[in-house]
């Protein structure tokens, strides 16, 4: 298959639509996005030490701060030290954090249902339904039939 550019278009209006469905919901609780990741990487692998989550987040500890700060702060994670080693840190969601990133997960997966249900498997189909609820989309159809 040879990917146009409208496919690579495709793909990021897609990926603003599905990361978008979670970014209005945590917004309502005063955080972002990189809020939303921690707290998912923290809620599906507990007990992750915090050098482990800036490894596989990709990001510098100088950057993960304010983010760890603030998931303490309003009760979402718990630091504890590891048994094993106590000057590593261990992360864990509380069941104030599990609630939230279970709101953040179901109107994630919520989308994907209700996508595939309407158009199927088809990655072009299910790509444009996606890219189809951003505002730039409108933009970009006309390149639709310019892919090959």
């Amino acid at each position: 298959m040879k990917t146009s550019d409208y496919d690579l278009m495709l793909f990021y209006f897609g990926y603003q639509t599905f990361i978008k469905t979670a970014d209005d919901i945590i917004e309502q609780y005063g955080m972002n996005r990189q809020h939303h990741r921690f707290l998912f990487f923290i809620s599906k692998l507990p007990g992750i030490t915090v050098k482990e989550l800036l490894q596989l987040m990709e990001i510098s500890k100088q950057g993960s701060h304010e983010t760890l700060k603030t998931l303490k702060a309003k009760g979402l994670i718990e630091e504890e030290p590891a048994e094993h080693d106590r000057r590593l840190k261990q992360l864990y969601p509380t069941a104030q954090g599990e609630a939230l990133i279970q709101k953040l997960n179901k109107a994630q997966i919520d989308l994907f249902q209700q996508i595939f249900q309407d158009e199927g498997n088809d990655w072009h189909a299910v790509t444009e339904a996606f890219a189809a609820k951003r505002p730039g989309y409108d933009i970009i159809k006309q390149f639709k039939d310019k892919r090959h």
